[in-house]
């Protein structure tokens, strides 16, 4: 590589046979022993050897590092893949390789073989996924090692690289809206035609319970051998807020990362449908800027946040509510205020609103006004997510005539 190299030092071996030479000179002069000292000299004489043969050494290796899959997430599978070639005119010796992972506290090791000229090693090994956050990897060391491993010499490569590991994404059921629909989504055939009722048809999707039936699109249907639903662009058009409760006193022990998971979870589902969503935290610091095509981002700042941040939560929920920005509003969240119910509360009557307690609480007076309730603090995330919107029973929609399907 051309990186410039370590300074040389000896190994475990050559300083163990240093410190032996110096007892040995020692005990020969105590003892007036010219054995000793013969021996000792002959030591030091192995040592400069030793330490000659890696100085004489030059290499022109080139190393290139990817990661894969290029996005992780914590419990998922993660590897580095690792790429040295040989583009001196001779074969190399015998290299060690290391590959430092999260400041050094762990670290990648591997014996590269002799290598001739031209020619290619590959390696891999696996990431750590079992915390989110950014960690840095490198720098790749290659190590020569004289053949009586008493010295060596690294050569390191200058520039390391930092992977995030999002938050873990769990499989959840679509949120719903008020009347029980689903909001839209283009995980399923898309179309995109004018409704006889003015409004734009924009997509069919599948149907899901509590859909209304009056939006079906039998000729999909038939074609489909499944029932179709059409969706308009006025329900495509609305949009979700999203808020994280960052506040470090409303969260203890693990409650933090299930609100963190939650969260992921919830825009990987959205992003997915290509909802417009709005996500922030309970301070007002906003994480995305609404694009329906903003959920990794989201994903990279949930991956390093932590609790922080001013107690606004009440306020920054109140804010929606005061200008009625959203159809949905989900708040993930731990310990609530008085304020923080009345606000939750007062946004059910302009709203869907679904609240993920992460701490355990008294939640029915939000339960008789409205609010979806989703306990995460007495079971796993998804398990009470999926139990809270299958048993959700909202109002049902208002009654009109029955819309044409779209020809």
């Amino acid at each position: 590589m051309r990186d410039a190299p370590r300074p040389r030092v000896l190994t475990r071996r050559g300083w163990s046979l240093a410190g032996a030479a110096a007892g040995l000179f020692v005990a020969g002069r105590l003892l007036g022993t010219v054995e000793l000292a013969i021996l000792a000299t002959g030591v030091v004489v192995l040592l400069a050897v030793g330490a000659l043969w890696t100085r004489s050494r030059r290499f022109d290796l080139t190393a290139r590092r990817s990661v894969r899959p290029a996005r992780l997430h914590v419990g998922g599978d993660g590897r580095v893949d690792l790429l040295v070639a040989n583009r001196a005119d001779r074969t190399t010796p015998m290299l060690a390789v290391t590959d430092m992972f999260d400041d050094g506290r762990r670290a990648a090791r591997f014996s590269l073989a002799p290598l001739p000229t031209g020619c290619t090693a590959r390696a891999a090994y696996r990431i750590p996924t079992s915390r989110r956050g950014r960690y840095r990897i490198g720098p790749l060391a290659l190590t020569v090692t004289d053949p009586f491993g008493v010295a060596r010499r690294t050569w390191t490569q200058t520039n390391p690289s930092d992977v995030l590991i999002c938050p873990r994404i769990h499989d959840i059921l679509v949120p719903r809206q008020a009347g029980g629909r689903v909001v839209a989504s283009v995980e399923t055939v898309q179309a995109r035609a004018q409704a006889a009722d003015g409004e734009e048809f924009l997509t069919l999707r599948e149907y899901e319970v509590g859909d209304d039936l009056r939006r079906v699109h039998w000729r999909s249907s038939a074609r489909r051998d499944e029932l179709m639903i059409r969706q308009d662009e006025a329900q495509w058009r609305a949009r979700t807020v999203v808020i994280l409760d960052t506040r470090p006193e409303a969260h203890r022990g693990a409650s933090f990362e299930i609100a963190v998971e939650a969260t992921a979870s919830i825009v990987d589902r959205l992003t997915r449908m290509r909802r417009r969503i709005d996500v922030s935290t309970s301070d007002g610091a906003p994480l995305t800027t609404g694009r329906a095509r903003d959920g990794w981002a989201v994903m990279d700042r949930l991956a390093t946040i932590e609790p922080e941040g001013d107690d606004r939560f009440g306020a920054v929920l109140a804010a929606h509510g005061a200008h009625r920005t959203a159809s949905l509003v989900i708040a993930v969240a731990g310990t609530l205020s008085t304020a923080d119910t009345n606000a939750l509360a007062g946004l059910s009557s302009r709203a869907t609103v679904i609240l993920v307690a992460t701490r355990s609480d008294d939640y029915r007076p939000l339960a008789r006004a409205g609010v979806i309730v989703v306990d995460a603090a007495t079971e796993p995330f998804p398990v009470a997510w999926n139990r809270a919107i299958t048993e959700c029973h909202l109002a049902p929609p208002p009654q009109s005539s029955p819309a044409r399907s779209p020809r």
